[in-house]
């Protein structure tokens, strides 16, 4: 297989990464790579020797069997439909789908009818944490779900300490930046464990004296359609990263912590905590995210995100912007 990655910044460079450590187990004939900066691309090609990466769209791409989509989010539908006038493959897309909803349907039904696949890098559904309360809700340990909420918070001037913030593109309302777009895992994983959305009500704000132009604070309300009540907070301003979720159920309730890696319940009889840790390196999160994507595409069982559920995402994430711009109460995800 041809396996072309576009967008060669840090998530682009990781992924670069991966497909090169994992050439032979998955037979990758060749490797390439796109950018636009010069500069990158020349340090990049010392970096990784051997392997071609070019500013030239058409040789990026050209007979490619899978195509990594590793741009600002607000240049991933322009980066598909360019791929797509060069060749027909099946396309790995950074979450999320996009900066806005416009003609994501369209160009997903367009690699439909290419008969190609999509995988979603929506990796999460793979962490161990999420995987367990996943098989505890199926086995409906915690009993009838009441109430869930959950919480991501960074500082954006620590999250790529390499570079100043300003020039990184989550400061950039433009560039799709922001805590409601970028950290939309946890939107995700709701939807995972509880289902589709029938109505959001929410606020996308920007509250601090970053230098940014994109949403630093989130806050939302989803009432899923199974009746579960959630609450979402998302923020770009905790010194010290916080990133759990809490589930009440009839029987007990959980807490989830994806930072520190451990999963606990509190039984209504015993009245105490049963914590279950695991040891989890999250590097290893993006070989298993490449594993499942390739048994999706050979149509292996796999646990990768799909587009349907990324652009469900999508729904929702425009239900909050709705609510937030016109201050009103819940407005239904559409």
């Amino acid at each position: 297989m041809i396996v072309s990655v576009i967008g060669m910044g840090s998530i682009g460079q990781r992924h670069f990464k991966n497909l090169i450590d994992f050439k032979k187990k998955y037979n990758f004939k060749t490797i390439k790579g796109y950018d636009t900066s010069k500069n990158r691309i020349k340090l990049l090609n010392e970096k990784f020797k051997n392997f071609n990466i070019t500013d030239n769209f058409k040789d990026a791409v050209i007979d490619s069997d899978i195509v990594f989509i590793c741009t600002p989010t607000n240049l991933h539908i322009h980066s598909i439909l360019k791929t797509l006038k060069y060749t027909s493959p099946h396309f790995y897309i950074e979450k999320p789908l996009s900066s806005t909803i416009d003609n994501c349907k369209k160009i997903l039904l367009e690699i439909k009818k290419r008969k190609k696949k999509i995988g979603m890098g929506y990796m999460l559904y793979n962490h161990p944490v999420i995987k367990h309360t996943k098989e505890l809700l199926n086995e409906n340990k915690l009993g009838k779900v009441l109430f869930a909420r959950a919480e991501s918070g960074f500082y954006l001037p620590f999250w790529h300490p390499w570079e100043d913030y300003r020039d990184f593109y989550m400061s950039s309302l433009k560039q799709g930046g922001g805590a409601l777009l970028d950290t939309s895992h946890e939107i995700n994983y709701l939807q995972y464990f509880f289902g589709k959305a029938e109505s959001v009500t929410g606020k996308v704000q920007t509250i601090s004296n970053l230098d940014i132009t994109s949403d630093d604070f989130t806050l939302a309300n989803i009432n899923f359609k199974n009746k579960v009540q959630a609450q979402i907070h998302l923020d770009l301003l905790q010194f010290d990263e916080e990133r759990y979720f809490k589930i009440i159920g009839s029987k007990s309730v959980l807490i989830g912590d994806l930072k520190n890696n451990f999963v606990k319940i509190f039984n209504l009889k015993s009245k105490k905590w049963k914590i279950k840790k695991f040891s989890f390196n999250f590097d290893k999160i993006y070989h298993i995210q490449l594993d499942n994507f390739i048994r999706m595409i050979k149509n292996k069982s796999s646990t990768i995100c799909k587009s349907e559920s990324a652009f469900h995402t999508m729904q929702i994430i425009e239900a909050i912007r709705k609510s937030s711009k016109k201050k009103s109460s819940f407005i239904k995800v559409k």
